[in-house]
């Protein structure tokens, strides 16, 4: 049997484009966190452990302004803001009613966090990599 050059080329395009796959890489879950005022200003839940890879989402479900400030130079309080080794300080900027704010979470740790804006009144939050 007698196979012509572009039929053999074809056929093994066939072959490789059926034989290379590229694997889907697991996405991380997403978590939620609520930003919401009442009696205080609060991240609900305000401490969560997610995976490395996962994202956390948060939401402001209110009226007032909030952040979500991952930047130990606009706490008003030393420990308030705590970032695992090697992560680099950041910030949602102000997020009005019904904005939301999303980030990864790739280096382990413990993260504490401030609503820059309401850190006085007790607007901190923790989140947990593992």
């Amino acid at each position: 049997m007698t196979m012509h050059r572009r039929s053999f080329s074809g056929l093994l395009s066939g072959w490789s484009l059926s034989l290379v796959s590229i694997p889907a890489f697991a996405q991380g879950k997403t978590v939620e966190v609520a930003m919401k005022q009442g009696a205080k200003s609060r991240f609900d839940p305000d401490t969560i452990t997610i995976a490395a890879g996962d994202t956390v989402k948060w939401t402001n479900t209110g009226f007032v302004t909030h952040s979500v400030t991952f930047d130990p130079s606009m706490a008003a309080k030393p420990g308030d803001v705590v970032l695992p080794a090697g992560v680099m300080p950041f910030d949602s900027g102000n997020i009005e009613e019904d904005g939301t704010f999303s980030h990864t979470f790739t280096v382990k740790g413990t993260y504490h966090y401030i609503c820059k804006l309401h850190e006085a009144m007790g607007m901190v939050g923790t989140i947990i990599v593992t």
